[in-house]
């Protein structure tokens, strides 16, 4: 099945949704959760059901007094259980990435590592020690665009990090990505403070990027895009 990487994006987002509460999904709690207009969910979802990924139902909001109002709601078919359960084969027993990928979203969502410089220098303290290719990708780019937060870069939708990630989720894109931020912090002084060890940094996500199944490459695309959302929320 081909699908975009905006569609896989609303397919993984109601999969993550589904699996929090159990229950079919309204098309605004999706638009919420990736910033977008309803409207923009609801074409996206019906679209994923015309590929057999989500199925929907008619369903009255629980809050509704009397009779309430039926809505459209969405959830996942066995096919788009199957394809989550394939993407995420190889790399959720990998316990170094899931540490990096949990603590790192937590803190953002949270609004903790605006506040809490420690928290970018145990990401880089963290790299010499860290085994696995994905979880070393993760805290490199990572620690690079946190840097870039500090330096008040502008993560939103014309950021060339954004429109990158948005358009490329390739090993190829991926490793475009690493170039991008280092050669943005280059043009400020928290690139030059770091400029000393950014090359080890490239050399050694390149060659754990080299490691990476195509599964965990779309892995880490998919971090990478909510951390640039988060960072982007962050700023408005």
């Amino acid at each position: 099945m081909q699908m975009t990487i905006r569609q896989r994006d609303f397919l993984i987002k109601l999969l993550d949704l589904y699996r929090t509460i159990q229950e079919p999904i309204h098309y605004s709690v999706v638009a919420d959760q990736l910033g977008v207009s309803a409207s923009t969910a609801y074409d996206m979802l019906r679209l994923l059901e015309k590929k057999g990924m989500l199925t929907s139902e008619y369903g009255t909001p629980k809050k509704a007094a009397g009779p309430g109002r039926s809505s459209v709601l969405f959830l996942p078919t066995i096919k788009a259980s199957d394809l989550f359960a394939s993407l995420a084969e190889g790399h959720d027993e990998d316990p170094e990435w899931e540490k990096v990928r949990s603590r790192v979203l937590s803190n953002l969502r949270q609004g903790k590592t605006s506040e809490d410089t420690a928290f970018l220098q145990d990401l880089i303290a963290m790299i010499p020690k860290t085994r696995s290719p994905l979880a070393a990708c993760a805290q490199i780019i990572t620690m690079l665009l946190l840097s870039l937060r500090e330096a008040q870069h502008n993560f939103g939708p014309l950021s060339p990090l954004s429109i990158l990630i948005d358009n490329y989720g390739s090993k190829l894109g991926m490793s475009t990505l690493i170039g991008v931020a280092a050669g943005l912090m280059f043009d400020n002084q928290a690139g030059r403070s770091l400029s000393l060890m950014l090359k080890e940094y490239i050399t050694v996500y390149e060659k754990s990027l080299e490691q990476l199944s195509p599964e965990a490459i779309e892995a880490l695309h998919r971090y990478v895009r909510e951390v640039l959302r988060l960072l982007d929320h962050d700023e408005t």
